[in-house]
């Protein structure tokens, strides 16, 4: 049987995808973006800041991989409605109900 490669999705869609998971779950960290099929979560965060949004992050130990392993120093983002600006917010606000 041969395989199908399956192709990753465009930034602005995976971009999407980490906006709307924040907004739902609170945060992300770059194993709940791969399952998401996000490729590379920092980039799809900076796209997202070069839009207006303002985030916060914090650095977590003894995160579980897909696999089981253990990983330090792994980046969750928060989104920071609080400081954003009021065009900011307009502008995301219509990503909710997409």
């Amino acid at each position: 049987m041969k395989l199908r490669p399956k192709h990753a999705q465009s930034a602005a869609i995976q971009s999407r995808k980490v906006f709307k998971f924040m907004l739902a779950e609170g945060s992300i960290n770059r194993y709940e973006a791969d399952r998401l099929g996000v490729c590379h979560l920092a980039a799809r965060v900076q796209d997202l800041e070069r839009k207006g949004l303002i985030y916060r992050y914090r650095d977590e130990s003894g995160v579980l991989d897909f696999h089981g392993i253990m990983h330090d120093k792994i980046r969750r983002y928060f989104i920071d409605w609080e400081k954003m600006t009021p065009e900011a917010r307009a502008y995301f606000g219509g990503w909710i109900y997409e």
